[in-house]
């Protein structure tokens, strides 16, 4: 029972006793006093459980923060009562009917209870999981219910220390303070939490969204990642020192394996260098953008234009050079390939009728697609080429045009100081549909 009086009644009575104390002096005086203070607080106690109850419905069918605002009260005297997390339970209860009536069912159990009914719980609701409750509270005098509200804490974990941690806004974590904390007490409802670290190739930033709801231990482990991305560094060479932005650095590709954290929005450029026999050279320079996941970085097998131009003219002798010895069935003018190569060159002028003619016309050459490795202690290139020629390798004997294309293999001779071709093989057509397209086809004619 929860009974009402006016107040300004209640006032004009304590001051007639007053007055009536003051005028008799005496210990029956105060008596009369304290009575009529015993009433008073009698009076003025809070609303009754089924009133509290009755409230907490209203508010909830209504959508009402105001009325919710009222009648709650938080667990833990640190947390304040925020309204925009209230609307959150409101927000979440209206679209769930199971979660409102999981609520409204608990309060009234709760309630016969209070009352002297002990209604057990029923088993597919648990009292635990609930973060607005009925609330009593025990006084002197009286008893006082409201809508407790269940605190929260948030253990915040971020993946790498020196970072900063930002909840709704505010920095709870900060890069001195390593990479864990528990924030709290908390209420009920969604939280925004953001972390960053600067790194020197990236600002990492993870935002995630927090819902907290239903918890029974109060607790939840909020994970930051602050790894960043990092990319795979490749090169046919181990030793290869990588550059960055076009400064080196004291790492290799075997030492790194893994560069990062780095941002992909194309700021940040890599490049590989090494010492060959034939000077310092390096890979193109290459970006690392949204979708780069591995980067090349073996260096070009040439240290400047120089070294370039001595493998483009070592690979048009080559196709030159064969088709005049095969045409007059005479291997000694051919001087760019190997043992192996000559060899070949033998059994092709032995195998062609007599009559064969061929005039070479220029190649293009795929500078884009070389692949340079080191086998059996030698520097190896293998580089798309097409090959522009005439001949009349045919029934009528005229002279007809033809391109064809061949992967050519070349090796370096450390003592001579040169590439020597190695192999020519031909590419089918599906072999050669992804080459000769970029920026680094160098074509040449013949005169």
């Amino acid at each position: 029972m929860n009974p009402q009086i006016d107040k300004d009644q209640w006032t004009e009575s304590l001051q007639v006793a007053k007055g009536w104390a003051l005028r008799r002096k005496g210990i029956v005086a105060l008596v009369v006093i304290a009575v009529f203070v015993l009433v008073g607080i009698s009076f003025a106690a809070t609303d009754d459980p089924e009133e509290v109850v009755r409230k907490f419905e209203e508010a909830v069918y209504n959508n009402d923060v105001d009325a919710l605002e009222e009648i709650v009260s938080p667990d833990d005297d640190r947390m304040e009562i925020d309204r925009r997390h209230l609307a959150d339970f409101l927000e979440r209860i209206q679209k769930n009917e199971r979660t409102m009536e999981m609520y409204l069912s608990l309060l009234r159990y709760q309630l016969a209870s209070f009352e002297g009914n002990y209604a057990p719980y029923p088993d597919k609701y648990n009292l635990e999981q609930m973060d607005y409750y009925l609330k009593w509270e025990d006084g002197f005098l009286f008893d006082s219910y409201s809508i407790g509200v269940r605190p929260y804490y948030m253990r915040i974990k971020a993946s790498e220390k020196g970072g900063t941690v930002k909840v709704d806004g505010e920095e709870v974590l900060t890069p001195e303070e390593g990479n864990i904390k528990v924030v709290g007490p908390l209420m009920p409802g969604r939280y925004k939490v953001e972390g960053s670290k600067k790194y020197p190739y990236a600002l990492v930033k993870d935002t995630r969204e927090v819902a907290l709801f239903d918890d029974t231990d109060g607790e939840v482990e909020v994970e930051v990642d602050l790894t960043g991305t990092h990319v795979e560094l490749y090169s046919a060479f181990g030793d290869t020192r990588v550059i960055v932005n076009g400064k080196p650095t004291d790492k290799t590709v075997k030492e790194l394996k893994k560069f990062g954290p780095v941002s992909q929005d194309g700021s940040v450029t890599l490049q590989g260098e090494r010492k060959f026999p034939w000077g310092v050279s390096r890979s193109d320079k290459k970006k690392v953008e949204q979708y780069t996941a591995s980067v090349d970085l073996t260096p070009k097998p040439f240290a400047d234009k120089k070294g370039q131009e001595q493998i483009i003219s070592t690979i048009n002798a080559h196709f030159k050079q064969w088709g005049q010895a095969v045409a007059k069935g005479d291997p000694s003018v051919y001087t760019v390939g190997d043992d192996g190569m000559k060899k070949e060159l033998i059994e092709a002028i032995e195998e062609i009728r007599q009559g064969y003619k061929e005039e070479s016309l220029g190649t293009r050459i795929d500078l884009d697609n070389i692949k340079f490795t080191y086998e059996n202690d030698h520097y190896v290139l293998s580089i798309p080429v097409e090959y522009h020629y005439r001949h009349n390798d045919n029934f009528d004997e005229r002279m007809q045009e033809e391109i064809v294309s061949r992967m050519v293999t070349l090796r370096y001779d450390e003592k001579g100081k040169r590439w020597w071709v190695h192999s020519s093989t031909h590419l089918y057509t599906w072999q050669a549909e992804d080459y000769f397209k970029g920026k680094g086809v160098v074509k040449s004619e013949f005169k």
